[in-house]
């Protein structure tokens, strides 16, 4: 006799005998799994609804991509459920027989009735508690008539009852059925089972055991002698025995629906193990964790790749792989059959996403330094000025002239100047270069931008300063290694304000939104694709900071919080067999800056900075992103942008020379340091004319 002890965290037995099936002959080969739960809804089966099944599948699709085994489907059909009752929010369709036989919208095109393992969960709720009439063969052939499986993906159907079968032939759809056939047999079951290749996995209210007559929660394989029991025992030890033993049941359970299961090589799971622990939720998540590794281990193998090796493929490389095999297009298949390394796959993916995201929120970070710097302008000078810079090359948020620093020296009492005026504008350029590294997720790219600000603002108070302004932005992004880029256009605006909280310390805040209009083009490798998008950027950021004047050298100390939010719209590339439909993205930015500014007199017309920043991104994993080929819409696969360091510094010095007649010649250098990924060097020449 064969034992093997294997400890899992309880839900997972029953996906691993799934997985386990779909693996049986089939050794490093990906492919992909369409399951639909067919399960009753009569009065006794609230706790399979509510405690289990969601978690369960939630558990089997993680097990599976594991196994490589991606863009895996799920549907729900309903069976045994009151006629009388209204339609859930979510319900595709119905048929009304002695009692319900029903399915669900769950989300993934064409037709809907798929979805992932997340939208599976979300749906069941959904599900009834009434009736009491249940034919499982019916709801069999009912799922075979409105779904459709994948020809390259493996197929399952998962009966959940604790009943035996019910031959409800009231409003029997007959149309399909051999000629003079009135009721759905077992053996016409069987056939369609064979025809569609689709195994049975049963969770029935059966007990089951080893030859030595210790309970087991799962058996496998038709032969009782050479087919196995998963026996756990009290500590969650599960051991997996030769042979096994099906109990007695006092109804026809075994034969209805077992033996099917068995036969078709499935498996067969006894339902009161698991209600044993509906009421221990950890005790409940592990024994279904356990069900789920089993059901995976024989998903696996179920159906191979043909002509496509996906033997070398990981990650969303193994779930790209998956839905080129599981398409039925042939530039797609073409595709499949020349990829010979994991590089080539990461052309396939939408790249050129994260370049959005990343350019999106430096454009929001030099839009938000410019009204930063424009209120230290207005705060140190003591009056709103207007301000032209007719160059500023870089991301410097530092401003100083003889005369700011003179009036920094000097506290200001009562208003603005009158002299001078309480409201101004002003106008600013930015040009900003920066180098960004290839990873194992994402081609790099170098980007150039350039930045238009232009403001109004005025002073309340002594103490209070506000403005808006509006931006615009192009940039410009080549990809690192492959041909293709980025380009876009950003609109915004922002609005901003100061006020002081006590004599030389500061409360700044800012807001903003911006409008992104952004072209890509993208080397599949296999071509040029292009496609077109547009985003929206909010942004809020959040600080203070003290003058501390000591002699002829001036230090700022300055903390804020910067949080930006960029959601991009999905988009549809075009240009051949590898483009992509590439669901919507969404980043959230939270950064602290903690830093110090200096400034020190060094002739009565020249003055030297220095600017020691570290910022902190609290959000740095990266988001996923939902793609799918537009050849094959149906076969959705998700990859993450790469992550971001989390913490790093900038450094920034400057030179400002007054030249008289309210104007100043600046000239600052910035680098950033400590990023891993990102490289940014920065040249500001600023020119201020005051009126």
């Amino acid at each position: 006799m064969e034992r093997n002890a294997m400890k899992f965290p309880k839900p997972t037995l029953l996906a691993t005998i799934i997985s386990t099936t779909v693996m049986s002959g089939m050794l490093h080969a990906a492919s992909s799994l369409d399951m639909v739960v067919v399960i009753d809804e009569s009065g006794s089966m609230s706790g399979e609804h509510n405690a289990f099944i969601g978690t369960y599948v939630q558990n089997l699709d993680r097990l599976l991509n594991e196994q490589n085994v991606t863009l895996n489907q799920y549907g729900l059909v309903g069976f045994g459920a009151s006629t009388w009752g209204s339609p859930a929010a979510n319900e595709a369709g119905r048929e009304n027989g002695t009692d319900l036989y029903r399915h669900f919208y769950l989300g993934l095109d064409p037709d809907r009735v798929w979805g992932s393992a997340d939208e599976f969960h979300a749906v069941t709720p959904q599900l009834e508690v009434s009736g009491g009439f249940e034919d499982g063969y019916r709801a069999i052939d009912y799922t075979f008539r409105n779904y459709d499986f994948r020809a390259t993906a493996g197929s399952a159907i998962m009966l959940i009852t604790d009943e035996d079968r019910d031959n409800d032939t009231r409003n029997l759809v007959t149309d399909h059925l051999p000629a003079g056939m009135s009721s759905i047999t077992k053996e016409y079951i069987q056939d369609q089972l064979a025809l569609h290749k689709t195994v049975v996995h049963a969770v029935v209210q059966q007990r089951f055991t080893d030859k030595d007559g210790n309970n087991a929660i799962a058996v496998v394989g038709a032969d009782p002698d050479t087919g196995f029991a998963y026996v756990r025992d009290a500590n969650g030890v599960i051991t997996k025995v030769q042979g096994y033993v099906l109990q007695p049941t006092w109804d026809t359970t075994q034969a209805d629906y077992t033996e099917l299961a068995l036969a078709s090589g499935g498996t067969a799971m006894d339902i009161d193990g698991l209600r044993s622990v509906y009421t221990d939720a950890a005790a409940l998540a592990a024994l279904s964790g356990e069900l789920a590794k089993l059901v995976a281990d024989i998903a696996v193998g179920q159906v191979p790749v043909i002509g496509i090796d996906c033997g070398v493929a990981q990650g969303v490389a193994a779930q790209i792989c998956s839905a080129i095999a599981s398409s039925n297009n042939a530039g797609l298949q073409q595709i499949g059959q020349q990829i010979n390394s994991p590089a080539q796959y990461g052309q396939l993916t939408q790249y050129q996403v994260n370049q959005m995201l990343q350019s999106a929120v430096s454009n929001t970070r030099n839009v938000r330094r410019v009204v930063l710097n424009r209120l230290a302008d207005m705060r140190r000078a003591g009056f709103a000025s207007n301000d032209i810079n007719l160059v500023n090359f870089a991301n410097a948020n530092v401003s100083l002239s003889p005369e700011m620093v003179e009036a920094m020296r000097i506290a200001r009492g009562g208003a603005a100047s009158a002299d001078q005026g309480d409201a101004g504008f002003f106008i600013r350029g930015i040009y900003t270069r920066g180098d960004y590294d290839s990873t194992a997720v994402a081609n790099g790219y170098e980007s150039t931008t350039y930045t238009f600000v232009a403001g109004i603002d005025k002073y309340l108070s002594d103490a209070a300063q506000v403005g808006a302004a509006i931006s615009y932005a192009t940039t410009d992004s080549d990809f690192s290694r492959v041909a293709g880029g980025t380009e876009a256009k950003t609109y915004g605006l922002t609005a901003y304000g100061s006020y002081q909280l006590a004599p030389e310390l500061f409360l700044e805040g800012s807001a903003g939104y911006s409008r992104a209009d952004f072209d890509t083009s993208r080397d599949t490798g296999f071509g040029i694709v292009k496609g077109d998008t547009k985003g929206d950027i909010w942004n809020v950021s959040v600080g203070a900071l003290k003058n501390i004047q000591a002699g002829s050298v001036l230090l700022q100390p300055f903390a804020y919080l910067h949080y930006t939010d960029v959601t991009i719209n999905g988009f549809t590339e075009q240009g051949g067999a590898a483009a992509l439909r590439v669901g919507s993205s969404n980043m959230d930015s939270l950064v602290s800056e903690l830093g110090v500014t200096s400034a020190i007199q060094l002739t009565d017309s020249l003055t030297a900075d220095l600017r020691l920043a570290w910022e902190h991104e609290f959000n740095n994993s990266g988001t996923s992103i939902a793609s799918s080929f537009v050849s094959a819409p149906g076969n959705v696969f998700r990859s993450r942008t790469p992550s971001q360091t989390a913490d790093y510094g900038r450094v920034g010095l400057g030179l400002t020379k007054g030249l008289g007649q309210n104007r100043s010649l600046a000239l600052r250098g910035e680098t950033l340091v400590g990023h891993n990924r990102y490289d940014e060097y920065s040249l500001e020449i600023r020119y201020r004319q005051a009126f």
